[in-house]
């Protein structure tokens, strides 16, 4: 046997179990192709479902809204005259005119009793005890909209509140409709669908429709889809609940999907068994491409046995030698390409991708060969490390596009400052740094207030014109640090220096600031120590109605208990706090506390008029603080109306409309708000009458001299006139004697807080006071 002709039989093999993997290959396609065309028929079936569930709920809850925006219905549910309410007419319109069949009414009182039913005249009882959904409409009254289960049968149900002219909520309308005209619209796109109810309501339905169960599973519709429910009762019921995607039935001739309904307790409630016959699945393209993939192996299986015969009858020598030559200019061609990538690579490591200033890893090896000639040729050096002032503000106002083109352009300014041995480089965000070598401190100085005086001309970036300016702080070799990271950490601690000193200035670096900051990193851990172990406490300041001497309401202020130091006060770690963002989880952190002892204090009977804790401008604005809050209302069940939060004037007026937007999701929880300080900023009155504000604090800093300074005694008469007329309270906080007492009370202002009645007080202490003065 020669060597070509063995060629051409190992070639054949090869061929042969090519062809035998491509037979595989091409079944496998078909049932992907299959599995594809069912998981899409799958697919738009529950589609075609959730968007019929979706306009039936909306139908049902459009005609709850405009029952609750009737005058006539308001009218009998405020003056509770429910015996005149005749809403069965309107089910026989409805379902007359519009596609929403067996539509019923239901009218519960403020109490959870059900006070009128449009399908029966049975009335009286509690519901409220028996539903989760009406007990939380109670406590939190909003719209509603569910499926649910009831004592007949699987129902849409939407709930509205009603409330009469001062807010009060005095009851709710609920209406509910049956499911007889999403299955028939379904049937009509040639689907049969069998609602099934789980088997955990079966003692729940006492009074079922169709009185059909199966396995304890209560079969709502079994009558309108016959052949699918004869189906079921042969097969176990788990076996179409259970259902992910799709299943086919070959022995039926359908495939079966399944959309599932979860009840307020997040476990499944309803199951909505949708099936299609097979016959009416057009799968006629999936032969098709069956074919033409085989049409297309076949072809392919000739052409290479026929190039197998080329092969063996040309000169194969060379054939392999041209082969060799493509793959030897293929290698030459990549490693060309490698190194290119190589040499970008190592720019890239080396160069900030943005600025395409050196970054922190070159400056550093820039800075450690500088030490080495400054050392050899006893010279000095200077490092500058540069942080933007308020570049944050500038992200969050203009967006990181503008942010961006900001960095590019003071890169190219810093760069006219400097000559071309000193290097200037991005090390991270919005800091620089610049290496001079061979300088002393006057020439050090010209070069910064060079920088700041081309960092004084404005940045038009994007149609936008920025102004910013830097906070700089400078080392030297050798009297600051001999090695690289040395000098940059002081150059660091310098600015840090300049950035307190007010900003737009420079430092030069002494060891008391790293004395500082270590000061400011034990702080941190100290804070973050002290928030996991509880050393945190509040200690609360009464407010007197000074015409009754009854407490009205207390104040929480923070203290720290801190194990080595003492009790601390806010003003020694909560400005530090808000500096580093740790202020939001101290926020937290009292909101807890505080709400739980309002909840124990009330429990037990204590007067604590509205509890005041105050949030911060940080926490304010975070993400997720009104669902915390939220969160916070529903698990502790405090009772919101002795709740109050107190906000800073000069952070609502940051950005008043948003500030207008949370503030009325807080005060949609009952919680009143109380604006903090007011007097010292500077609110619009367009934007006062629109807070949904309960209380103006009148700051201390106008109490201190009345009745003797005749400005902020008539400072004080104005806020209390403006809240007087924009129905709003007033409290004085920082009212120490007796005169001041007097003077306010005849103003008009009541409520004091102040160490006139007393100090803020510790749990122990605070009980014996509400005791005192109840």
């Amino acid at each position: 046997m020669n060597r070509g002709f063995r060629v051409f039989l190992v070639g054949f093999i090869l061929l042969a179990i090519i062809f035998s993997f491509s037979y595989i290959y091409t079944t496998q396609r078909v049932d992907d192709l299959k599995a594809k065309k069912y998981l899409e028929i799958s697919k738009e079936m529950r589609n075609d479902l959730e968007l019929l569930i979706r306009e039936k709920s909306e139908a049902v809850l459009l005609v709850c809204l405009t029952l609750s925006e009737d005058k006539i219905v308001k009218k009998i549910i405020r003056t509770k005259q429910y015996s005149k309410l005749a809403l069965n007419n309107l089910s026989s319109l409805l379902q007359k005119y519009t596609s929403l069949d067996n539509v019923w009414f239901q009218i519960i009182d403020d109490n959870g009793v059900s006070v009128y039913r449009s399908w029966t005249s049975q009335k009286g009882d509690n519901v409220a005890s028996i539903r989760l959904d009406v007990a939380k409409m109670i406590r939190l009254p909003k719209v509603m909209s569910t499926i649910s289960v009831g004592k007949f049968d699987l129902t849409f149900k939407a709930m509205v509140p009603m409330s009469n002219k001062y807010g009060r909520f005095i009851g709710m309308i609920e209406t509910l409709a049956k499911f007889n005209s999403l299955v028939a619209k379904l049937e009509s796109k040639g689907y049969e669908t069998l609602i099934v109810v789980d088997k955990q309501y079966k003692k729940q339905l006492t009074r079922s429709s169709s009185g059909i169960f199966i396995n304890g599973y209560y079969i709502a519709n079994p009558h309108s889809n016959e052949h699918i429910f004869n189906i079921l009762k042969k097969r176990n019921v788990n076996y179409f609940t259970e259902i992910d995607g799709y299943k086919i039935d070959e022995r039926n001739g359908y495939i079966f999907t399944l959309v599932k309904v979860d009840g307020m307790d997040n476990r499944p409630m309803a199951y909505f068994i949708i099936s299609k016959p097979l016959s009416e699945i057009d799968i006629s393209e999936i032969y098709q491409t069956r074919d033409n993939i085989i049409k297309t192996l076949v072809l392919i299986f000739f052409f290479l046995l026929l190039f197998l015969y080329i092969i063996y009858n040309v000169n194969y020598k060379r054939f392999i030698q041209q082969q060799n030559e493509i793959l030897e200019y293929a290698v030459e061609e990549k490693t060309e390409e490698l190194q290119k990538q190589s040499k970008k690579m190592k720019y890239l490591a080396h160069h900030d991708a943005l600025t395409a200033l050196p970054n922190k890893n070159l400056f550093l090896d820039r800075l450690k060969q500088g030490i080495k000639h400054a050392k050899r040729e006893h010279q000095s050096l200077a490092v500058l490390f540069l942080d933007l002032d308020r570049f944050k503000e500038v992200n969050d106002t203009y967006g990181h596009d503008v942010g961006d083109e900001l960095l590019k352009n003071i890169a190219i300014r810093l760069l006219a400052c400097v000559r071309e041995d000193d290097t200037v480089a991005r090390i991270g965000g919005d800091e620089f740094t610049v290496l001079l070598p061979n300088a002393n401190q006057v020439s050090v100085i010209k070069v910064i207030e060079k920088i700041f005086d081309v960092m004084r001309k404005p940045f038009l970036l994007l149609g936008v014109e920025i102004h910013t300016t830097f906070s700089v702080g400078v080392s030297v070799y050798k009297q600051d640090g001999e090695n690289p990271d040395i000098l940059l950490r002081n150059a660091d601690t310098a600015m840090y220096k300049a950035k307190d000193s007010g900003k737009n200035t420079y430092q030069f670096y002494n060891e008391k600031m790293t004395e500082l900051v270590r000061k400011r990193l034990e702080l941190d851990a100290d804070i973050r120590n002290g928030l996991r172990k509880g050393e945190f406490e509040a200690y609360y300041q009464p407010k007197i109605d000074a015409t009754t001497l009854r407490i009205v309401g207390l104040e929480a202020l923070i203290r720290w208990k801190h194990p080595t130091k003492g009790l601390l006060y806010p003003i020694e770690f909560i400005p530090f706090a808000e500096e580093i963002g740790l202020i939001v989880e101290i926020d937290r952190y009292m909101l807890e506390h505080c709400v739980k002892q309002l909840v124990e204090w009330r429990a037990v009977g204590y007067n604590t008029g509205k509890l005041s804790i105050n949030i911060s401008t940080k926490k304010l604005e975070s993400e997720d603080f009104r669902s915390e809050l939220y969160q916070l209302v529903e698990k502790s069940r405090v009772d919101t109306k002795f709740l109050e939060l107190e906000i800073l004037e000069s952070q609502i007026m940051k950005d008043p409309e948003r500030s207008i937007d949370i503030l009325r999701s807080i005060r949609s929880l009952g919680i009143s708000i109380a604006i903090d300080d007011f007097g010292t900023g500077y609110s619009s009155l367009s934007y006062l009458k629109k807070l949904p504000v309960s209380q103006l604090k009148i700051d201390r800093s106008f109490v201190m001299e009345i009745p003797e300074d005749e400005d902020d005694a008539a400072i004080v008469k104005t806020i209390i006139d403006l809240a007087r007329n924009l129905e709003l309270e007033t409290i004085a906080e920082g009212v120490e004697t007796e005169g001041q007492v007097e003077f306010l009370v005849q103003a008009g202002c009541h409520n004091i807080q102040g160490f006139y009645y007393s100090k803020a007080l510790s749990k122990v202490d605070c009980e014996a006071f509400m005791k005192k003065y109840s």
